[in-house]
């Protein structure tokens, strides 16, 4: 609205005390907003999701519940606004290495599908590493919220790529072993479980990707006998 855009323009030049005696923010309503964040960021991380009381985040922002709403349709907008971007960023990264892997799909060239995929794997690990706190938000935290069902979206991704790499590999005339759709989400609902363990119990960076290639390791050699490559 017109009004809605004026107050985004507008300064707040001092503080003062509202009817119930909160103190609002003073600056624009970038900084408000970025308050807001802030204040989300710290109260799900420490109390997750469910248990995040909008009043004491509001608190924590330094104004009132109605300010709030001028920023955000309800806590879970903000939630969205602090892990969406990363997950995008990682879905950018994912389709890249995906369709790396899909050009490299040959009979002379088979061995480098499993090296595109080790090195995926780090660069992963250190985009997760780069926006952490998004995503123990998402894997720690979610839970009342859509985001609580992440680790399934992921996986269910690589099932669809995996139905579509044997295509090539049936287009191309490679033999190879096809397994069960249940089969395929089990073992990825694994691998996923696995490289999310390092969010979870806060690895370090550098162990992260210790761990993680050796769980990349670990199951391309697994992939590749259970499907005869």
């Amino acid at each position: 609205s017109a009004a809605s855009d004026v107050y985004k323009r507008q300064s707040i030049r001092c503080y003062h005390n509202t009817k119930g005696g909160e103190i609002v923010a003073v600056g624009t309503y970038e900084i408000t907003h970025e308050r807001i964040m802030e204040s989300g960021r710290t109260l799900f991380l420490k109390n997750g999701y469910e248990r995040t009381n909008l009043r004491e985040l509001c608190k924590g922002a330094g104004i009132t519940t109605g300010a709030f709403y001028r920023h955000f349709e309800d806590k879970e907008a903000l939630f969205a606004a602090l892990v969406d971007p990363a997950i995008k960023g990682l879905q950018e990264i994912y389709d890249a290495a995906g369709d790396k892997c899909f050009d490299f799909v040959s009979v002379e060239n088979i061995d480098q599908i499993w090296s595109v995929s080790i090195d995926a794997m780090a660069e992963f690990i250190r985009y997760i590493f780069k926006h952490f706190d998004a995503f123990k938000l998402i894997l720690r935290c979610s839970d009342g919220t859509k985001y609580v069902d992440f680790t399934d979206w992921m996986v269910e991704r690589e099932v669809e790529d995996s139905i579509k790499l044997n295509a090539v590999l049936e287009q191309k005339n490679i033999p190879f072993h096809k397994l069960t759709v249940k089969e395929v989400h089990m073992l990825y609902h694994s691998y996923y479980s696995c490289i999310f363990e390092t969010v979870l119990h806060d690895y370090t960076e550098e162990e992260a990707l210790q761990c993680t290639n050796t769980l990349a390791k670990f199951f391309t050699a697994g992939w590749r006998e259970v499907h005869g490559l």
